[in-house]
């Protein structure tokens, strides 16, 4: 890990990575810290490589092609100095994300350029392997849209008293106590989608608690249902309550209406992994949740795909 004392403000991040050289180093010595030079080329399995004078460029021995710590990550292919996807990924650390408009600002490139390098980032934050949560666990589901009070009376939706509004967009999410928390969007909040992310994402036989939602009857054969009733005015019975995940929800509420304002359902899940992962490694210093992203960063997002999310 990054010792604590290594950087605590962005003065001291520009004066560790003073050229380019010295940030491909730091990479390629996270991305490879058992000292053998995997090559990141799809289709090939070598790890020996040539490495040249400059100290950032390899040579795979196998495929003969050329690789750098950046090749196959979300850094691939930019024409940024990599000191600017330090500043960003510091700058991103804020307890509620940066905007594309200030980071733009903040590092000297236009927005639709921060917005696309903030967009990578938290593909990379949602790139954490599944591990299923277990023990007690609390669900909940979120609903993400505009307010109706603030809707011109024509295109307010009509309420729909089972779930929320059905013109918002469904996030489901769960915590397991003394854990990590999961969330992603849905498509809706059917009995089948909620079992079928529950199966995924909970390891069966956990403590499950819940609202008193009817959806979640049939989770009962696979789960120890637990529910504390909030159409009754119930919020808590002892230990039986869902008031830690309704606390991620505040924070994820706050930092989409006072850092983004508006998000577009087809990008809403990135913003969601945004805050789920800032919520998970709340305790860490910034430096140590950079360290965090750098182990994730080997995924890809370019612009075509971006624009062909549904």
């Amino acid at each position: 890990m990054i010792p604590h004392s290594e950087f605590k403000t962005i003065i001291d991040l520009v004066t560790r990575f003073p050229n380019e050289k010295a940030c491909h180093q730091y990479l390629a010595s996270r991305r490879w810290s058992d000292g053998i030079l995997t090559c990141p080329h799809a289709g090939c399995s070598g790890d020996r490589a040539y490495v040249f004078k400059d100290g950032f460029r390899y040579k795979c021995q196998t495929c003969k092609r050329l690789f750098n710590a950046k090749t196959g990550t979300i850094m691939e292919a930019s024409k940024l100095d990599t000191i600017k996807w330090f500043m960003a990924i510091y700058l991103f650390m804020h307890k509620k994300g940066i905007s594309s408009i200030q980071l733009g600002k903040d590092i000297g490139v236009t927005q639709k350029t921060a917005w696309f390098i903030l967009q990578r980032i938290r593909k990379a934050m949602g790139n954490e392997p599944n591990e299923q949560l277990e023990g007690v666990v609390e669900i909940d589901e979120s609903f993400v849209g505009g307010k109706a009070r603030f809707k011109h009376k024509n295109k307010r939706k009509k309420y729909n008293p089972g779930r929320g509004w059905y013109d918002k967009t469904p996030v489901l999410g769960m915590l397991q106590r003394g854990g990590k928390v999961k969330a992603m969007v849905i498509p809706d909040v059917l009995m089948l989608t909620l079992k079928k992310h529950m199966y995924t994402h909970v390891k069966g036989g956990s403590d499950v608690m819940g609202d008193g939602f009817n959806g979640y009857r049939s989770l009962e054969l696979a789960y120890n249902m637990q529910y504390c009733d909030h159409g009754k005015g119930i919020y808590g019975i002892g230990d039986i309550h869902t008031n830690t995940i309704e606390g991620f929800w505040s924070g994820f509420k706050k930092g989409i209406a006072g850092i983004y304002h508006k998000t577009t359902p087809r990008h809403l899940n990135g913003y969601v992994q945004e805050f789920v992962f800032r919520y998970n490694y709340r305790h860490l210093t910034t430096p140590q949740q950079m360290e965090q992203v750098f182990k994730l960063f080997n995924c890809r997002l370019k612009q075509k795909e971006l624009s062909n999310l549904k």
